[in-house]
């Protein structure tokens, strides 16, 4: 069984890689105004996800907990599939790309389970008001990915009806955790 460090330096890493995509699709498209200020706050919520991890582990740390066995189990195969899949996106956007494709990458990269890596680690260790903002965070995100879909790829209804379907999801799973602890 990982360690919580373990967790977190694999779950910081693969955030520190999302953020990098991000920050690289508002250099790619600097000069579209609505396009770089959308990457570009990408980009910065996945550095505040960055950041609440390691908040997580400076807290962890001074409790002495760091090292224990972490309550979030790491799938091998569900690693390997995220690191593959950030890696693929970033090796893309070295070369020329178009905006229907970017946001296609964004919309994978966001329904891979690094987000529920995320907000399980979060709510695992306890840090429920960086739960709560990492979630807040997710689905305004999503929500801004799915006008950017609806405004850019009007071709491929299936892409905006993935991205809703996700939208729809972690707003309920904010929705149905803030009942849970009104309750």
């Amino acid at each position: 069984m990982p360690t919580n460090r373990e967790v977190l330096d694999v779950t910081i890493a693969l955030e520190r890689q999302s953020m990098a995509i991000y920050a690289r699709f508002a250099k790619l498209f600097m000069a579209t105004k609505g396009l770089h200020e959308f990457w570009f706050g990408m980009a910065r919520d996945e550095a505040r996800h960055v950041g609440a991890l390691h908040l997580a582990a400076t807290v962890l740390e001074l409790e002495g907990k760091l090292d224990q066995p972490s309550p979030i189990r790491l799938d091998e195969a569900t690693i390997r599939h995220m690191r593959k899949l950030l890696a693929d996106c970033g090796n893309a956007v070295d070369g020329e790309i178009s905006v229907e494709r970017a946001l296609a990458m964004a919309l994978e990269v966001e329904e891979s389970e690094l987000e529920d890596l995320v907000s399980d680690l979060l709510k695992a260790l306890q840090e429920g008001d960086e739960y709560n903002s990492c979630m807040r965070l997710l689905v305004h995100d999503l929500g801004e990915l799915s006008y950017m879909i609806e405004q850019h790829c009007q071709d491929d209804p299936a892409l905006l009806q993935r991205c809703d379907t996700l939208v729809n999801r972690h707003a309920e799973n904010l929705c149905g955790g803030a009942a849970h602890r009104a309750s």
